[in-house]
This record gives structure tokens, sequence and C-alpha cells, in this order.
């Protein structure tokens, strides 16, 4: 098997990574916006055909409505569930044995999967690796997908385990491990701790996201 290489682009991000400015940084957050409309207008025709809705239509579902009907629900359903996969499969590498997987989970399953992770990450950050455990109980959800799942309903502590933002951050082998995902995690918090108290994670793998995607 050939070595990881960083992704494209990741250089530049590696290069802000390594600077605590943060003017620097919010440059580089104001540019996440731009990042997504060049990713919506450049998906490749396997990726569009994923669903009927538009990149920048499930970006803003994800981001904004799906929180707040999690909020009142307390579950995923199965529907909401493969629209994360698809903004998921458009946002960053395509992988297309995934979606296949997820239509494989019965609604009833998803919900109640969802529901037990929502239940355990409510109740403590400290408790990520178990609502991971959680949720890898479903088809086609590794510890990337969880973290995306998780990071919807608590972006300012869970970061989406972005190819990347790992890649910038922790450097290579490239790895969807739990272990993995904590060692992210935990450099993505002490970043934005030095950037200052209106920082979080999510706004950190947001920052180094739209600066690998805009120097590919």
């Amino acid at each position: 098997m050939a070595p990881d290489k960083l992704r494209p682009g990741v250089e530049a991000a590696v290069n802000l990574w390594s600077s605590d400015d943060p003017d620097k940084w919010e440059e580089a957050l104001n540019s996440y916006e731009e990042c997504c409309d060049t990713i919506g207008e450049n998906l490749k025709n396997s990726q569009s055909k994923l669903s009927k809705t538009s990149f920048s239509e499930d970006k803003k579902w994800v981001e904004e409505t799906l929180p707040d009907l999690i909020k009142t629900s307390e579950t995923i359903t199965l529907s909401q569930l493969e629209r994360i996969m698809v903004w998921k499969l458009r946002r960053g590498q395509f992988r297309p044995t995934l979606m296949g997987l997820i239509k494989r989970n019965s609604a009833h399953t998803v919900e109640e999967v969802t529901k037990e992770a929502i239940s355990i990450i409510r109740k403590s950050i400290t408790c990520i690796p178990e609502a991971f455990k959680a949720l890898e109980k479903l088809h086609g959800v590794g510890p990337a997908t969880a973290s995306l799942i998780l990071s919807i309903i608590l972006p300012d502590h869970v970061p989406f385990m972005s190819d990347e933002a790992m890649d910038a951050s922790i450097g290579l082998p490239r790895s969807y491990t739990a272990s993995r995902y904590e060692k992210f995690r935990k450099v993505l918090c002490s970043k934005a701790k030095k950037l200052g108290v209106d920082w979080h994670v999510g706004m950190v793998e947001k920052s180094l996201f739209a600066t690998a995607v805009l120097a590919r």
C-alpha cells in the first residue's frame, strides 16, 4: 500500500497551523464561505448525482436547520442521516460505498442508536468515545462520520474529523480511529484557547479546511 500523502492544499493549512496570530486565523475563517462556494462549483459528476439538492443547500441545512431539529427530537432519522452523508461525501473525499452502507440501516435502528449517542454526549464532553461506540453500531458510520454527527450537536466542543484539518494539525499517517480523533480534538482545543475566548474547535477546523481547499 502506498504511503499517505497530504491532501492537496494542505501545505497552506500547515503554515496557518504554525501561527497563533488571531488575525490570520480570522481571515482564514472568513474564507470558509468562499471555500464552500468553490466546492459546490467543482463537484464531480458522481458527487452531483448523490442528491437533487445543491451543496450550498445541504450546507445550510446541516449547519443551521438540522441542529434545531435534533434539539427538538433528540434523535436523527434515516433520511436525515442520508443527507448528512451526502454533504460529507461532497465536502470531502468521495467514497461511493458509504451511501450504500447507510441505506442498509433501518429507520428504527438509526433513530434508536442516534438517540442513545445524543443522550451520552449531552451528559459530558468526556463521553465522546462512548458516543462514538454507539454511533458505530450503524452501517457506514466510522469515527469520521461519528465526529460529523456529534459536531452538528456540539460544534463548540466536537470538531469534524476532516482530512485537511487532520493532516494540517497532527500530520500523517492518516488513520480513522477513535484514538487518532482524540489526539486531533485535543490539539484543536489547545489551538482554540491560544486564539482567544471567541474561538472554538469548530472554527479551527473550518479555518484549516478552507485554507487547504482554496490553496489547491
